[in-house]
């Protein structure tokens, strides 16, 4: 059974598989998994909102948890 809540980052991870382009204004900081979902985690340069990005959809995520998430990231 999957946590759908819980937030894993990989700093530096294959973020180019889930999203293949820099957008402008945003930086890819690695990858991201919520439950069965994994992407691209991006951070806006102006906002500093973190996002999931997949194929150039992009999810907000929950601030709290990807701050949490990123800090406890080996």
């Amino acid at each position: 059974m999957s946590n759908r809540g819980r937030l894993t980052v990989t700093l530096g991870g294959p973020w180019h598989l889930y999203q293949h382009a820099i957008l402008p204004g945003w930086e890819m900081l690695g990858t991201v998994q919520r439950g069965d979902e994994i992407g691209a985690l991006a951070r806006n340069g102006k906002t500093g909102v973190l996002v999931m990005m997949r194929a150039g959809s992009v999810s907000v995520i929950d601030q709290r948890k990807a701050l949490a998430a990123l800090n406890s990231a080996p």
